[in-house]
């Protein structure tokens, strides 16, 4: 059943794209403006820090940018890209990281084609754009836990959605803003874009400390 429902999802994804078929051969994106997202979200992507339940990637920022940099097919690329950066986890979170990473870009960058007004977002539409594109993660998400664990979705967001967590995500948000501002096809802003993502890696120290000190706290108040 959780494999029936990530085909669904694989399958909504591939629907957006060919929807969104004419807009993505309209609008090409350039070549080295992809191949750096791809190399970031490789690169984030690999590095993790375990929560209370699972573990969490920095991949999500960049995924954010490229949905409202990139044309929906060239962003459903850079979520599947995912699938190169955890070979070791096992099927199930190499299939469920791509492919929902995939649908969720695709939604995005969709959602930022329609709002798209004479080749640029307003900050207002680039805010929404992210907004809508992490609720469908979530919700993607925790639908894929409850049909693969058979544990409840209220549940899940009870236990899975803590406020580091949602902390976690409103940086994703904010800095895959900032990336989409600063990444303008000139070195200038390959750099910059390039020092967004380095800073976010104190994210993860800062995530990973929190859950040892409530470990250890917790540990110690049993004793």
């Amino acid at each position: 059943m959780s494999y029936l429902y990530l085909g669904a999802v694989g399958v909504s994804a591939v629907i957006v794209d060919l929807l969104a078929r004419p807009y993505s051969a309209s609008h090409p994106d350039p070549a080295i403006e992809l191949f750096y997202l791809l190399v970031a979200v490789a690169i984030l992507g690999s590095v993790d820090v375990r929560i209370e339940r699972g573990r969490l990637t920095l991949s999500g920022l960049v995924i954010g940018a490229g949905a409202l940099l990139l044309n929906p097919i060239d962003s459903t690329i850079v979520g599947l890209s995912l699938t190169v950066v955890t070979p070791g986890r096992g099927r199930w979170p190499v299939a469920a990281n791509a492919v929902t990473a995939a649908a969720y870009a695709a939604f995005g960058s969709a959602i930022a084609a329609l709002l798209r007004h004479d080749g640029t977002l307003s900050l207002g539409a680039r805010l929404l754009v992210l907004l809508t594109m992490h609720l469908c993660s979530w919700a993607m998400v925790a639908i894929g836990l409850s049909v693969r664990s058979g544990e409840s979705i209220p549940s899940i967001f009870r236990h899975n959605f803590t406020p580091s967590f949602l902390l976690a995500f409103g940086y994703f948000a904010l800095a895959s803003l900032l990336i989409s501002y600063v990444l303008d096809g000139t070195a200038l802003g390959y750099l910059l874009a390039t020092i967004v993502c380095v800073l976010a890696l104190a994210l993860t120290d800062t995530i990973a400390g929190r859950r040892v000190r409530q470990v250890l706290e917790s540990e110690l108040s049993d004793a």
